[in-house]
C-alpha cells in the first residue's frame, strides 16, 4: 500500500511539473533569439540555392519547388515569433521596430505576401516553366524587401539597421 501511495505521489508530482513546463511561455529574450535565428537561416537554408540554380543555364526546378515548400514552413514558424512584449523596449538586442506591433496589419500583410509569393514560386516550379519561375523569383525578392529593405544589415519599415 505504501508503495502504491509513493508511486501515485511521484506520478502526481511529475504530471504537475510537466504541466507547468508545457504551459510556461518562453522569456522574451528567448523568443527574440529564436526569431533572429530563423531570419538568419531563411536565406542560406531556403532561398540561396534557389537564387543559385536560377542563375544557371538549366535551373533545377525540383529544387526550387522543394526549397519553396521548406521556406513556407520557416515563414509560418517565423510568423509566431513576434508576440507583443518582444520589442526593443523589453529586449534591446532585437532589430524589430515598434511598427511590427503598432502597424500590425501591415506587418502581417507583408509576411503574407512573402508566403504567397513563395508558394507561387513553388507552383511555378512544378509547372516546369522556367521563365515563369524566374519572373516569380523577382516577386519573392520584392516581397522580401517590402518589410526590411535589402541586405541583412539594412533597415526598413519593420527592422532597424544593423549597428
Amino acid at each position: 500500500m505504501i508503495r502504491y501511495v509513493q508511486t501515485f505521489a511521484l506520478a502526481a508530482i511529475l504530471l504537475l511539473c510537466a504541466g507547468h513546463i508545457s504551459f510556461a511561455q518562453p522569456a522574451p529574450a528567448e523568443i527574440v533569439k529564436q526569431r533572429q535565428d530563423a531570419m538568419e537561416k531563411l536565406w542560406p537554408d531556403d532561398y540561396r540555392d534557389v537564387s543559385r540554380t536560377l542563375k544557371t543555364d538549366k535551373p533545377d526546378l525540383a529544387l526550387v519547388a522543394a526549397k519553396s515548400a521548406q521556406a513556407i514552413e520557416a515563414l509560418n514558424r517565423l510568423a509566431t515569433l513576434f508576440p507583443p512584449g518582444t520589442g526593443r523596449d523589453v529586449v534591446p538586442a532585437t532589430r524589430a521596430k515598434p511598427e511590427v506591433w503598432t502597424q500590425r496589419a501591415a506587418f502581417e500583410a507583408g509576411l503574407k505576401a512573402m508566403i504567397d509569393t513563395t508558394r507561387a514560386l513553388g507552383d511555378a516550379a512544378k509547372s516546369g516553366d522556367v521563365e515563369k519561375v524566374k519572373a516569380q523569383w523577382q516577386e519573392v525578392a520584392k516581397a522580401c524587401t517590402g518589410c526590411h529593405g535589402g541586405p541583412s544589415k539594412s533597415g526598413g519599415i519593420f527592422r532597424f539597421e544593423k549597428e
